[in-house]
Protein backbone atom coordinates (compact mmCIF):
# COMPACT_ATOMS: atom_id res chain seq x y z
CA UNK A 1 0.00 0.00 0.00
CA UNK A 2 3.48 2.56 0.57
CA UNK A 3 4.23 1.28 -1.97
CA UNK A 4 1.55 2.62 -4.24
CA UNK A 5 1.21 5.77 -2.56
CA UNK A 6 4.81 6.12 -2.96
CA UNK A 7 4.19 5.95 -6.99
CA UNK A 8 1.07 8.08 -7.04
CA UNK A 9 2.87 10.53 -5.46
CA UNK A 10 6.20 10.30 -7.94
CA UNK A 11 3.11 10.90 -10.96
CA UNK A 12 1.26 13.41 -8.99
CA UNK A 13 4.53 15.79 -9.30
CA UNK A 14 5.60 15.16 -12.51
CA UNK A 15 2.21 15.85 -13.29
CA UNK A 16 2.26 19.15 -11.53
CA UNK A 17 5.64 20.35 -12.52
CA UNK A 18 4.24 19.31 -16.27
CA UNK A 19 0.96 21.48 -15.86
CA UNK A 20 3.28 24.37 -14.32
CA UNK A 21 5.78 24.35 -17.02
CA UNK A 22 3.26 24.44 -19.78
CA UNK A 23 1.46 27.22 -17.62
CA UNK A 24 4.83 28.88 -17.80
CA UNK A 25 4.46 28.72 -21.34
CA UNK A 26 1.19 29.66 -21.64
CA UNK A 27 2.04 33.16 -19.24
CA UNK A 28 5.17 33.28 -21.22
CA UNK A 29 3.22 34.08 -24.50
CA UNK A 30 1.68 36.85 -23.15
CA UNK A 31 -2.05 35.13 -22.86
CA UNK A 32 -1.96 33.79 -19.50
CA UNK A 33 -4.09 34.97 -16.72
CA UNK A 34 -4.10 31.94 -14.22
CA UNK A 35 -2.26 33.11 -10.94
CA UNK A 36 -1.49 29.29 -10.64
CA UNK A 37 0.28 28.90 -13.69
CA UNK A 38 2.20 32.18 -13.33
CA UNK A 39 6.11 31.62 -12.74
CA UNK A 40 6.35 33.29 -10.13
CA UNK A 41 4.18 31.85 -7.98
CA UNK A 42 5.52 28.64 -8.72
CA UNK A 43 7.82 27.51 -6.10
CA UNK A 44 5.50 28.73 -3.45
CA UNK A 45 3.08 26.24 -5.19
CA UNK A 46 5.60 23.25 -5.36
CA UNK A 47 6.47 24.40 -1.52
CA UNK A 48 2.62 24.03 -0.45
CA UNK A 49 2.46 20.87 -3.13
CA UNK A 50 5.04 19.28 -0.81
CA UNK A 51 3.82 20.19 2.84
CA UNK A 52 0.17 18.76 1.61
CA UNK A 53 1.74 15.86 0.23
CA UNK A 54 3.61 14.74 3.37
CA UNK A 55 1.00 15.72 5.35
CA UNK A 56 -1.34 13.92 3.37
CA UNK A 57 1.21 10.76 3.16
CA UNK A 58 1.40 11.21 7.56
CA UNK A 59 -2.35 10.66 7.64
CA UNK A 60 -2.07 7.83 5.06
CA UNK A 61 0.92 5.83 6.83
CA UNK A 62 -0.14 7.09 10.93
CA UNK A 63 -3.70 6.40 10.33
CA UNK A 64 -6.03 5.44 7.72
CA UNK A 65 -3.21 2.68 6.59
CA UNK A 66 -2.97 0.77 10.09
CA UNK A 67 -6.99 0.92 10.71
CA UNK A 68 -7.54 -0.54 7.49
CA UNK A 69 -4.38 -3.44 8.39
CA UNK A 70 -6.36 -3.43 11.73
CA UNK A 71 -9.54 -4.36 10.32
CA UNK A 72 -7.73 -6.74 7.59
CA UNK A 73 -6.25 -8.40 10.96
CA UNK A 74 -9.63 -8.41 12.84
CA UNK A 75 -11.31 -9.84 9.69
CA UNK A 76 -8.74 -12.65 8.50
CA UNK A 77 -8.86 -13.91 12.73
CA UNK A 78 -12.17 -13.69 12.81
CA UNK A 79 -12.30 -16.12 9.49
CA UNK A 80 -9.92 -18.05 10.43
CA UNK A 81 -11.73 -18.54 13.84
CA UNK A 82 -14.89 -19.15 12.43
CA UNK A 83 -13.25 -21.86 10.26
CA UNK A 84 -12.15 -23.50 13.27
CA UNK A 85 -15.45 -23.07 15.05
CA UNK A 86 -17.00 -24.56 11.83
CA UNK A 87 -14.44 -27.33 11.46
CA UNK A 88 -15.07 -28.36 15.34
CA UNK A 89 -18.68 -28.05 14.97
CA UNK A 90 -18.47 -30.78 11.82
CA UNK A 91 -16.70 -32.82 13.76
CA UNK A 92 -19.01 -32.68 16.43
CA UNK A 93 -21.79 -33.19 14.07
CA UNK A 94 -19.92 -36.25 12.42
CA UNK A 95 -19.59 -37.88 15.61
CA UNK A 96 -23.05 -37.51 16.68
CA UNK A 97 -23.96 -38.56 13.16
CA UNK A 98 -21.61 -41.99 14.07
CA UNK A 99 -23.49 -41.89 17.30
CA UNK A 100 -26.77 -42.07 16.02
CA UNK A 101 -26.37 -44.21 13.46
CA UNK A 102 -24.60 -46.67 15.72
CA UNK A 103 -27.21 -46.34 18.21
CA UNK A 104 -29.97 -47.03 15.22
CA UNK A 105 -28.12 -49.95 14.34
CA UNK A 106 -28.01 -51.35 17.98
CA UNK A 107 -32.00 -50.80 18.07
CA UNK A 108 -32.47 -52.31 14.65
CA UNK A 109 -30.41 -55.45 15.83
CA UNK A 110 -32.05 -55.34 19.30
CA UNK A 111 -35.17 -55.58 17.55
CA UNK A 112 -34.44 -58.52 15.06
CA UNK A 113 -33.30 -60.59 18.16
CA UNK A 114 -36.68 -59.60 20.01
CA UNK A 115 -38.86 -60.05 16.98
CA UNK A 116 -36.59 -63.69 16.80
CA UNK A 117 -37.05 -64.15 20.37
CA UNK A 118 -41.17 -63.45 19.94
CA UNK A 119 -41.66 -65.78 16.57
CA UNK A 120 -39.45 -68.72 18.48
CA UNK A 121 -41.80 -68.01 21.43
CA UNK A 122 -45.21 -68.05 19.33
CA UNK A 123 -44.31 -70.63 17.75
CA UNK A 124 -43.26 -72.80 21.02
CA UNK A 125 -46.40 -71.55 22.37
CA UNK A 126 -48.27 -72.99 18.69
CA UNK A 127 -46.98 -75.90 18.74
CA UNK A 128 -48.04 -76.97 22.42
CA UNK A 129 -51.70 -75.27 21.58
CA UNK A 130 -51.39 -77.94 18.20
CA UNK A 131 -50.32 -80.54 20.31
CA UNK A 132 -52.76 -79.95 22.91
CA UNK A 133 -55.33 -79.70 20.42
CA UNK A 134 -54.53 -82.81 18.49
CA UNK A 135 -54.59 -84.61 22.08
CA UNK A 136 -58.16 -82.99 22.33
CA UNK A 137 -59.36 -84.10 18.86
CA UNK A 138 -57.91 -87.65 19.23
CA UNK A 139 -59.93 -87.90 22.80
CA UNK A 140 -62.79 -86.87 21.50
CA UNK A 141 -62.73 -89.19 18.65
CA UNK A 142 -61.93 -91.94 20.86
CA UNK A 143 -65.13 -90.62 22.65
CA UNK A 144 -67.20 -90.16 19.53
CA UNK A 145 -66.41 -93.78 18.67
CA UNK A 146 -67.22 -94.96 21.52
CA UNK A 147 -70.05 -93.42 22.08
CA UNK A 148 -71.13 -95.19 18.43
CA UNK A 149 -70.32 -98.61 19.37
CA UNK A 150 -72.53 -98.02 22.65
CA UNK A 151 -75.13 -96.63 20.63
CA UNK A 152 -74.19 -99.04 17.87
CA UNK A 153 -74.30 -101.83 20.48
CA UNK A 154 -77.44 -100.68 21.93
CA UNK A 155 -79.68 -100.08 18.33
CA UNK A 156 -78.44 -103.74 17.79
CA UNK A 157 -79.73 -105.03 21.08
CA UNK A 158 -82.98 -103.06 20.11
CA UNK A 159 -82.79 -104.13 16.54
CA UNK A 160 -82.51 -107.70 17.80
CA UNK A 161 -85.91 -107.45 20.66
CA UNK A 162 -87.56 -105.53 17.90
CA UNK A 163 -87.24 -108.21 15.38
CA UNK A 164 -87.89 -110.84 17.65
CA UNK A 165 -90.54 -109.07 18.52
CA UNK A 166 -91.73 -109.02 14.74
CA UNK A 167 -90.51 -112.35 13.80
CA UNK A 168 -92.44 -113.74 17.12
CA UNK A 169 -95.25 -112.13 16.00
CA UNK A 170 -95.29 -112.78 12.08
CA UNK A 171 -94.46 -116.91 13.04
CA UNK A 172 -97.96 -116.80 15.34
CA UNK A 173 -99.18 -114.39 12.46
CA UNK A 174 -98.50 -116.86 9.48
CA UNK A 175 -98.19 -120.33 11.47
CA UNK A 176 -100.07 -119.90 14.50
CA UNK A 177 -97.57 -120.53 16.96
CA UNK A 178 -96.68 -119.19 20.12
CA UNK A 179 -92.86 -118.90 19.98
CA UNK A 180 -91.05 -118.03 23.52
CA UNK A 181 -88.94 -115.05 23.43
CA UNK A 182 -85.49 -117.04 24.29
CA UNK A 183 -86.55 -119.04 21.01
CA UNK A 184 -86.70 -116.16 19.35
CA UNK A 185 -83.83 -114.42 20.77
CA UNK A 186 -81.66 -117.55 19.86
CA UNK A 187 -83.18 -117.50 16.31
CA UNK A 188 -82.62 -113.54 15.53
CA UNK A 189 -78.76 -113.79 16.68
CA UNK A 190 -78.17 -117.32 14.96
CA UNK A 191 -79.51 -115.47 11.51
CA UNK A 192 -77.44 -111.98 12.68
CA UNK A 193 -74.23 -114.25 12.80
CA UNK A 194 -74.81 -115.48 9.40
CA UNK A 195 -74.70 -112.41 7.51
Amino acid sequence: MTRYLKNSAAFGITGAIALAAEGALAASDGGGTLPQLDIGTFPTQVFWLFVTFIVLYIAMTKIAIPRIEFVLEERHSKLAEDLDKAGKLKADAEEVQANYEKALADARGSAHELVGAAKDEASKANAKAEAEADAAAVKKVKEAEASIEAARTEALSNVKDVVSEVAGEAVQKLIGVKVTKTELNKAVAAAMEAK
